[in-house]
């Protein structure tokens, strides 16, 4: 993997691989930071960042390198790690009732056990949602109310005269 590394930052990146015409590796990070667009190794131009000369095969190599899943340790490669940590059954869940205010986080096994009696779940969340659909029909209302009250007023200063 050394063959890899990126002379700049000294590490295997993932994502982007850009080269020099004489084939010297620089990830996509690195690259964008270079002061002058002269290859770190060999010093010759290098391609604009708006067109990039990509190093696919590269890239595809650093995918197939082993990686582990930072959550359960399962082996994995670094291309399909992302992935795999998505769904993996140990990466902490929030609650289905964060949104409306539930700090709970936990493992995917005990989620449907919290959410059977949390309260955000059971209650807020649910009031959110109502108060949610009621809103047009509250600022109808309102634009009602409003359309009247000058009517009022003035049945209120007849009904002082009288």
């Amino acid at each position: 993997a050394e063959h890899l590394e990126c002379p700049v930052c000294l590490e295997v990146r993932d994502g982007h691989i850009h080269q020099c015409q004489a084939d010297h590796l620089v990830c996509a990070e690195c690259d964008r930071g270079l002061t002058t667009r002269l290859c770190p190794t060999c010093r010759e131009p290098l391609h604009s960042l708006a067109q990039p000369n990509r190093n696919r095969f590269a890239e595809r190599m650093i995918a197939r390198l082993p990686a582990a899943c930072d959550h359960c340790g399962a082996a994995t490669t670094r291309g399909d790690k992302a992935g795999h940590e998505l769904d993996c059954p140990q990466r902490p869940r929030a609650c289905a009732a964060a949104g409306a205010g539930c700090a709970w986080s936990g493992l995917v096994g005990v989620k449907a056990a919290h959410e059977a009696q949390c309260v955000f779940v059971i209650h807020v969340a649910p009031l959110r949602v109502r108060v949610a659909e009621l809103e047009p029909q509250n600022q109808r209302l309102q634009a009602r109310v409003a359309a009247l009250e000058p009517q009022v007023r003035s049945l209120r200063d007849e009904n002082e005269r009288l």
